[in-house]
């Protein structure tokens, strides 16, 4: 009995230390020795030793680095109070700010237990800083791979690290950074930059942004146009337009895109912009406008991407600059299956004359060939013209028919279908010419249907508005190259009209060079009556067949 008596005495066993109180404020003592339980939570703190005197007593103690998240015996003296208690991370404990308090609890600490001199890790992100008001200053070890949102203020959910490596305050091995706390923003742009690509966000709070100085040679913010974002869906609700930088490696990155001309939100915004036209493969700046949401969006491929179909989407945008009003006719009506448009389009010659199955006798189905369609309507002739197609409902049979010269095939059950609006037009004119800058962006080539004098590389005057367009084609798009081709019927000899097409793509490019076009981006060539397109035994085909073709080299 006398042992146990003298072992109760010892204060430095811990079993005989009482359990610490939640707070230092619940007691009445100036100072207090007690054990805190292993992994006890005791609420929030304020300060950095000292702390408020409502703080978690236990929590300071970890803050403090008195004891580990095993527990053990804590040391506290009330002490007098502050104007200022600035919180701070601190052996992966984080304490909060406040401004005045009446008393102030200190922490003591054996000098194998003081406070380290240098910052603490960092937190996995800024959700626990939420309205801190001093600047919080953290080691950051090598960034993970978590998501980040906005660039250079960003998303308070986003990695920490990872967003201080985006911004160029640390380098792939970690180091110090200095975070200051902010509210919300309407959007947060994404972007690529320093081997981190973050994205796009809507309407977010709190954010946090990074003080003091990049690493030398890291990349920060652009002095001039920013970056486009990866997507658009950052500028859902913009109304003014959006200028940005598609650089060539944002151009040439993987990513989905739907539509066309009008993209959804969510596409990859420089793979659009390819697509669109509106840059080439070295990429560019662009403006671009938000738009609201369309019933469907209408894949097709043009300059080397490939569109994907899609049905309702809220949020859409285009791009500036690109050609307006009737395009191409698509090779068929697929995309507009359950839908109830009317879309205007142009049957070249060509898209007329191309191989492609029908089915149906007007209504047609979806996935007929459009154009080959419209000949069988009687709608274009075979020069081809400018057509209005109206989408139908399912039928239980379609009926094969002849018309015009094409065939058209029997069917079952199908969904969906199309028909042409307008008067029949089946007398042959000139060849319809296609809209030059809208063919290249979409094919990659154009046939310009241009008048020379009757066996000669002359031009006649009624050229100049189908050269115009070439021309302001190639100053739309700086780094454009073409190679001019020309073209004849099989009337005359090949000894004649080989070289008469060489002098004729000739002469296309002497306009286009005294016109402002540097030669060093054409080059022409003659191909004579080898490549026909049409038949020759009519005028009609003749006159398709003579033809000087622009194809990209590029």
């Amino acid at each position: 009995m006398r042992l146990l008596a003298i072992l109760l005495l010892l204060p430095g066993l811990a079993w005989a230390q009482p359990n610490c109180p939640s707070r230092f404020m619940d007691q009445q003592a100036e100072s207090l020795e007690c054990r805190c339980a292993p992994g006890a939570p005791d609420g929030p703190i304020w300060g950095s030793n000292p702390y408020t005197t409502d703080s978690g007593l236990c929590t300071a103690a970890r803050h403090a680095g008195a004891i580990g998240a095993e527990g053990g015996t804590v040391q506290a003296k009330r002490a007098p109070g502050l104007a200022s208690y600035p919180g701070r991370l601190q052996h992966g404990v984080v304490s909060a700010d406040y401004g005045a308090w009446p008393q102030s609890m200190q922490i003591v600490l054996s000098a194998a237990t003081q406070a380290p001199a240098g910052p603490q890790a960092c937190p996995r992100n800024a959700l626990e800083l939420r309205g801190r008001v001093e600047p919080l200053i953290c080691q950051c070890a090598a960034p993970g791979d978590g998501s980040v949102w906005g660039s250079d203020t960003y998303t308070a959910d986003s990695d920490l690290c990872r967003a201080a490596r985006h911004a160029g305050f640390i380098g792939p091995q970690g180091g110090p950074v200095t975070l200051n706390m902010g509210g919300a923003l309407e959007r947060f742009r994404g972007s690529r930059r320093n081997d981190v690509a973050t994205s796009d966000f809507g309407a977010y709070g709190p954010s946090f942004t990074f003080q003091g100085t990049r690493l030398a040679g890291a990349e920060g913010p652009p002095s001039g146009v920013v970056p486009c974002g990866d997507t658009m869906q950052g500028e859902h609700g913009a109304t003014e337009p959006v200028r940005c930088l598609c650089s060539a490696e944002a151009v040439g990155r993987a990513g989905n895109v739907w539509g066309s001309d009008a993209y959804t939100s969510d596409s990859a915004t420089c793979r659009a912009a390819l697509h669109a036209g509106a840059v080439r493969r070295e990429g560019g700046e662009v403006v671009i406008r938000m738009l609201g949401g369309l019933p469907r969006y209408v894949g097709i491929t043009r300059n080397g991407i490939a569109t994907q179909n899609y049905g309702p989407w809220g949020h859409s945008f285009r791009f500036d600059g690109t050609s307006t009003g009737p395009q191409l006719c698509p090779d068929n009506m697929t995309a507009f299956a359950g839908g109830q448009e009317q879309l205007d389009c142009i049957c070249t010659g060509e898209a007329v004359l191309r191989t492609g199955v029908i089915w149906g006798s007007g209504p047609y189905t979806a996935d007929s060939a459009t154009c080959r369609a419209a000949r069988h309507a009687g709608v274009v002739p075979v020069t081809g013209g400018q057509v209005r197609v109206a989408m139908t409902g399912a039928a239980a049979r379609w009926q094969a028919s002849m018309g015009n010269g094409v065939q058209t095939s029997d069917f079952g059950q199908y969904p969906a279908g199309f028909r042409f609006e307008g008067a029949q037009n089946v007398a042959a004119g000139a060849p319809v010419q296609a809209p030059v800058a809208d063919s290249l962006r979409r094919t990659g080539k154009v046939s310009l249907y241009i008048n020379f004098r009757t066996g000669s590389a002359d031009l006649n005057v009624a050229a100049a508005p189908v050269l115009t367009q070439l021309r302001d084609a190639l100053r739309e798009e700086p780094g454009l190259r073409l190679r001019i081709l020309g073209h004849t019927d099989n009337q005359g000899t090949p000894a004649i009209n080989g070289p008469l097409s060489q002098r004729r793509a000739a002469a296309v490019v002497a306009w286009l060079t005294q016109n402002g076009v540097a030669a060093n981006r054409l080059v022409s060539e003659g191909r004579g009556p080898s490549q026909p397109i049409a038949e020759n035994g009519s005028e009609a085909g003749r006159s398709l067949n003579r033809r000087v073709e622009a194809e990209r080299t590029n």
